[in-house]
């Protein structure tokens, strides 16, 4: 969960820099995340009550690797679209598309959480594991957002982006 909150953030450095949105298209995102993170919880929930929490868990994991993907790619995929198809579109424009398959996917990844750490905790100590696990991923923020911004100096902050989107493939949370 540290690693979706931590992406969500870094999205919107990304954005300035790498993207270089306006203000009025930032603002914009934020309210796109926003209602597409409340969709998708909806969304995700009624299909965590189909296939089950692990399953949905990993989907929604899944899906968050091909958002930080999406990201990174995005000012590649706006030039690819405009020589391909003779437009004139700006990458803030595709982010902001980007913007609600993210947004779609912030919330999902929250719920099936849940029902994992009760599950895999013991009767007896479930509270001292759910308190675990919430320091656990305040202290991951921490240092993630850290590592995240030493990273980009040495390699740059969309060759970061990448790096993240493999760490999160190969992390099971």
């Amino acid at each position: 969960m540290a690693g979706v909150y931590i992406i969500i953030a870094f999205a919107f450095i990304y954005g300035a820099q790498v993207i270089g949105w306006d203000e009025s298209i930032r603002n914009l995102m934020f309210i796109i995340v926003q209602i597409t993170a409340a969709a998708g919880a909806l969304g995700f929930g009624f299909i965590q009550d189909r296939i089950g929490t692990k399953l949905t868990y990993q989907f929604t994991l899944l899906l968050w690797v091909a958002a930080i993907l999406a990201i990174w790619a995005t000012p590649e995929v706006t030039a690819l679209l405009n020589a391909r198809f003779g437009l004139d579109w700006e990458a803030q424009h595709l982010f902001l598309f980007v913007g609600c398959l993210a947004g779609s996917r912030w919330a999902p990844a929250s719920p099936p959480a849940v029902p994992l750490v009760r599950l895999f905790s013991p009767t007896r100590k479930a509270a001292e594991f759910f308190g675990f696990w919430g320091l656990a991923n305040k202290l991951a923020g921490v240092f993630g957002i850290i590592a995240l911004g030493l990273l980009q100096t040495v390699v740059g902050l969309q060759a970061s982006g990448s790096c993240c989107a493999r760490r999160c493939s190969s992390s099971p949370s």
